[in-house]
């Protein structure tokens, strides 16, 4: 196998760590949370804004966890934002993260979108139709990459396993493909609130473990929670030979044999262009709102000025809607811009998809 992690630092009072761990994840604390952060932001509102050299100019404010969540998705995007200043110039969209209950009246040329969205896969009804789910294309894929390559599936439990995932595995790739915008929870919360209490499980090729994933197992309940990832110092060979692809399909198979009735995949912005989004969306999950405080927030979404830039973003990063009952995938698109429809939005939950022409949904808005 692999050459053990450093020896783990000494764990802090584990009631703070599950007090902590709750805040974040507990259903039940979800409403007060969601006060919580919205108080917090009216009084000290995060705000920043993107580069003023960028082809568009975007202004984000409200909640906290914009930067970690929606800023760091338009950096990916390649619209990199920095802290607001005073002598700003005026944005081109407006961007504000905000509680449901303080949703404000919606001018035209807006968007009320999730803060975040839950991809949640059903295992619980048998493998005929968990495998029915699963595009055709990733089926086959999958199959032929675990052949040719011998991979197997491991569960892990002693404390040895936990340290060499999270050294060796998670923080290397987390690190090389965020960089300095990396989110995680630290060591010793992962190893109390997840590890102990959840599962860690490896991909093991030619007896080495190349990739992990720790999982969250809510007492109480049935549903494995796919948390913290990584494949073997992060190299970017594991993900080109599939091996970070498979803890998805391994993790399937795993929570259907062992009763489990649903396998969350955990969530991501509300945006098409995600490729999070893309990849799980082959395994058509329900598209939910977060069980957390995250479904009691809101991203609205408002363009103030027309300008080549807006459309081409627009376009590019489809996005998707609330709607009554659920959602439904926007795609944006005028004379010279297609819309994105190679970008999938099949999953229930989102009940359909749109197109909205450009010159219509900016019809009030200046050039």
């Amino acid at each position: 196998m692999n050459s053990p992690a450093p020896p783990r630092a000494p764990l802090p009072f584990r009631p703070v760590l599950h007090a902590r761990y709750a805040w974040d994840t507990d259903p039940r604390l979800a409403p007060v949370r969601c006060r919580w952060d919205g108080a917090r932001s009216r009084h000290r509102p995060v705000r920043a804004r993107s580069l003023p050299a960028g082809p568009v100019r975007l202004s984000y404010a409200g909640l906290h966890e914009g930067p970690r969540h929606i800023l760091e998705f338009l950096r990916q995007q390649g619209v990199p934002t920095t802290a607001a200043g005073t002598g700003d110039a005026p944005a081109d969209i407006l961007l504000r993260g905000t509680t449901a209950r303080s949703v404000p009246a919606l001018p035209p040329a807006t968007l009320l979108l999730p803060f975040r969205v839950r991809l949640v896969v059903p295992v619980g009804e048998g493998a005929e139709a968990l495998r029915a789910r699963i595009s055709r294309r990733e089926r086959r894929g999958f199959a032929a990459r675990r052949g040719e390559r011998g991979w197997t599936w491991e569960q892990a439990t002693d404390p040895g396993a936990f340290d060499h995932f999270y050294e060796r595995m998670h923080l290397p790739t987390m690190r090389r493909r965020h960089g300095g915008a990396t989110r995680s929870l630290p060591p010793g919360l992962a190893y109390e609130c997840l590890f102990r209490r959840g599962a860690l499980f490896f991909v093991v090729e030619n007896g080495t473990r190349v990739a992990g994933v720790l999982c969250a197992r809510p007492a109480r309940s049935r549903t494995l929670t796919m948390r913290l990832l990584g494949v073997l110092d992060g190299a970017e060979e594991h993900y080109a030979s599939g091996a970070a692809r498979a803890l998805t399909h391994f993790a399937l198979e795993w929570a259907r044999i062992h009763g489990m009735t649903h396998v969350d995949l955990s969530g991501c912005e509300p945006f098409l262009s995600k490729g999070i989004f893309q990849f799980k969306q082959r395994f058509h999950p329900e598209c939910r709102l977060p069980a957390d405080h995250f479904g009691g927030k809101r991203l609205v979404l408002r363009v103030v000025r027309d300008t080549p830039g807006v459309r081409d973003f627009l376009v590019a990063n489809p996005v998707v809607s609330l709607a009554a009952g659920g959602f439904e995938a926007l795609y944006f698109h005028d004379a010279d811009r297609p819309p994105r429809t190679d970008l999938a939005w099949q999953c229930p939950g989102i009940l359909r998809a749109r197109q909205l022409g450009l010159d219509a949904f900016l019809h009030t808005v200046p050039r």
